[in-house]
């Protein structure tokens, strides 16, 4: 299976507020969406210390001075080659896991995912539920 088409599988598996047609749509108007045959993600930039349901709500669009982290809204694929996709660096990557907004330094990310790259090439996940979201360093 492809990247693009384990993204999109996520919204068979979890209940989700848009379609993935509805989210890439956004991401595309809002983010960035890359999709190679070893990767595939939807994001954007974001102010980390805004509200959390404004972070994850793909039509929200921050003023570009303000952003300071890469909400990885929906990824999968080889995480090494998802990363080399970053368009600009920030200082974070923002990413929701069971409902709570977590927050990590971009440095340790890239450290972090070069290294579980090679022992785990692949991965899916998206932000599921905006509602009741908290921001966790």
């Amino acid at each position: 299976m492809t990247p693009v088409w384990m993204a999109a599988a996520v919204y068979e598996a979890e209940p989700c507020a848009r379609s993935f047609k509805e989210d890439l749509e956004a991401h595309l108007q809002n983010g960035y969406v890359f999709s190679t045959p070893a990767a595939f993600v939807m994001g954007r930039p974001v102010d980390s210390g805004a509200d959390p349901a404004a972070i994850v709500d793909p039509w929200h669009a921050f003023d570009p001075a303000e952003c300071d982290a890469w909400l990885v809204y929906l990824a999968a694929g080889n995480i090494a080659d998802v990363l080399r996709q970053e368009p600009f660096p920030l200082t974070f990557y923002l990413w929701e896991r069971k409902n709570v907004l977590r927050r990590f330094h971009a440095k340790t990310v890239k450290r972090l995912c070069s290294h579980f790259a090679l022992s785990r090439p692949s991965f899916s996940g998206r932000v599921t539920h905006p509602q009741n979201l908290h921001l966790q360093d």
